[in-house]
């Protein structure tokens, strides 16, 4: 038998730097600490986002219009908002993505 979780798993593909497509399984979201600009998604095709190597990493235009393309209608804040991070997360992981953002990128 099909699972939903398992059909939404599979709609959810991205190609990576070397034009390979793959299912996302995890996204993290990370911003800037100093200032907590966002800095840049990165996508696993397993679903974890620590101790793993990311499949591919995109910029802000790229991640709002992958959030869209999943069905999220919650604009992706610039600036930190973990009230708004959240929301999202819960829509993400609604669709069997392991979601996980912070604001732990230190450029100095």
């Amino acid at each position: 038998m099909i699972k939903l979780k398992d059909i939404l798993n599979e709609a959810v593909r991205y190609v990576d730097r070397s034009g390979k497509p793959f299912n996302i399984k995890g996204m993290n979201i990370i911003y800037i600490e100093q200032n907590q600009r966002f800095y840049g998604t990165s996508l696993y095709d397993k679903p974890a986002t620590a101790n793993v190597s990311k499949r591919s990493k995109i910029g802000y235009d790229a991640t709002e219009a992958l959030l869209s393309s999943m069905g999220i209608k919650d604009e992706l804040p610039m600036r930190y908002d973990p009230a708004k991070l959240d929301k999202i997360g819960k829509q993400v992981e609604r669709k069997g993505i392991k979601f996980d953002y912070g604001d732990y990128m230190d450029v100095s």
